[in-house]
């Protein structure tokens, strides 16, 4: 398949090495190895998974980059949320077709993309930020990554810590995720605008803050089934003569915690594994 203008690509070298293309354009090279490529020659006779000869000599696999592979080349001012644990945030929040989902932090939009992949067709996002440079960022890169995604999504300027953030009829979500320093100065805003076994999921990076956070929500009443993980990823490399885990590692990122709301308080419930 042909590469068209506007596209992003990332040509696989023989000795591992990468080079990302964030767009395509007619007119602009891109150097490989110290040797500049035009794009006019990759939208003319580049095809995705089959080897270029390159003019130079040698050779390159074009490939269209994968949702991981671009949100590792995402431009951001924030750090983004590792691939590996939105697969968790999207499995854990139960993230699917037809929801509304709010979330508050959005960063650099990376997090948005993958929602907006997920709650098509039928549902949207709606995200709430309170620095405004963040914001334009993550909106740039999401018309970037998915523009389709850009009529599912809405945008709000404002502080969830705010307790009249959410003074006018917003209606319900389905699903409220936050990536805040504090979630639990947010648990009031949540209270009002979660539907009944609605998922709250929120994401911290360290113990204290998933301590003081599961005390606010257990003393509510509101919110049961609590229960925190964590990702840590490990590649492995298979030799000719050799097995053996790779030397880097994914470790320790951020916590993710969950729990289901009903805005009837009784004394909290425990989560248990159910096997």
């Amino acid at each position: 398949m042909a590469f068209l203008p506007g596209e992003p690509l990332i040509l696989y070298l023989p000795n591992g090495r990468t080079v990302s293309i964030p767009q395509l354009r007619e007119g602009s090279r891109t150097h490989v190895e110290g040797f500049p490529v035009p794009h006019s020659l990759l939208i003319e006779q580049a095809r995705e998974g089959i080897p270029l000869v390159l003019e130079r000599g040698g050779w390159v696999l074009p490939l269209r980059p994968t949702h991981a592979e671009s949100l590792s080349n995402l431009k951001r001012r924030t750090q983004i949320i590792y691939p590996k644990d939105q697969g968790m945030i999207l499995l854990w929040a139960d993230i699917r077709p037809g929801l509304r989902v709010l979330e508050s932090g959005i960063g650099s939009g990376a997090l948005t993309v993958s929602l907006l992949r997920m709650v098509r067709p039928g549902g949207s996002v709606v995200s709430v930020e309170r620095r405004e440079e963040h914001a334009v960022e993550a909106l740039r890169n999401l018309g970037v990554l998915d523009p389709g995604g850009v009529s599912d999504h809405s945008l709000r300027i404002g502080d969830m810590y705010d307790p009249d953030l959410f003074a006018g009829d917003d209606g319900l979500f389905d699903r409220v995720i936050l990536d805040l320093p504090e979630p639990w100065k947010a648990i009031g805003n949540v209270r009002r605008i979660l539907r009944p076994g609605g998922i709250l999921l929120t994401y911290v990076p360290t113990p204290l803050q998933v301590h003081t956070l599961s005390l606010a929500l257990q003393e509510t009443g509101n919110f049961h089934l609590i229960r925190t993980v964590e990702s840590i990823v490990r590649d492995w490399e298979f030799g000719p003569q050799s097995v053996r885990p790779a030397h880097r590692i994914i470790g320790h990122t951020g916590f993710i915690t969950t729990s289901r709301f009903s805005p009837d308080p009784r004394p909290y419930i425990p989560w248990e594994a159910p096997f």
